[in-house]
């Protein structure tokens, strides 16, 4: 058990270091586009990560959770079953998340790597989502997924 959890310690960290320090610079080829404030909702398998001044509302059945608030400001309020630790940047990571979160804050990133993934985030920010599923942005779509990855603007 202690092996396991610290070769999750060591994925969580690689997986901030990468996702949360440089953030998507660029959307990759199949990605979908979308500029302005406002909603997206997403429901599928994969990988979410959604950075900006939000207010965000998930769940995951079987999940990695990483909350990282860049101002200072964040509520981070999480329910449910897994592990929770803070890496020394000040990330918050729950291993075996099942349950649910609601972040708000103004300069947040919220990753969620896992399966039956459900959020939906309201204000103005970037959301790169890569795996199965769908989304929609103001009401609009179902879109899917991109299985190579893909930014959009909500």
């Amino acid at each position: 058990m202690k092996r396991w959890f610290l070769a999750a310690t060591g994925i969580a960290a690689l997986l901030a270091g990468a996702l949360l320090a440089g953030g998507v610079a660029s959307a990759e080829e199949g990605s979908v586009s979308v500029s302005g404030t406002g909603v997206i909702a997403a429901q599928g398998d994969g990988l979410a990560h959604l950075h900006g001044r939000m207010v965000f509302k998930g769940a995951a059945r079987a999940a990695v959770l990483l909350v990282k608030d860049d101002a200072g400001d964040a509520s981070v309020d999480v329910s449910g079953y897994g592990e929770h630790i803070e890496l020394p940047d000040g990330t918050d990571v729950y291993f075996g998340f099942h349950g649910q979160a609601t972040v708000m804050g103004s300069n947040v990133h919220v990753v969620v790597v896992g399966d039956d993934i459900r959020f939906r985030a309201a204000g103005r920010g970037r959301a790169y989502l890569k795996g199965q599923g769908q989304y929609w942005v103001n009401g609009i779509g179902p879109f899917p997924w991109p299985t190579a990855g893909g930014e959009s603007s909500f």
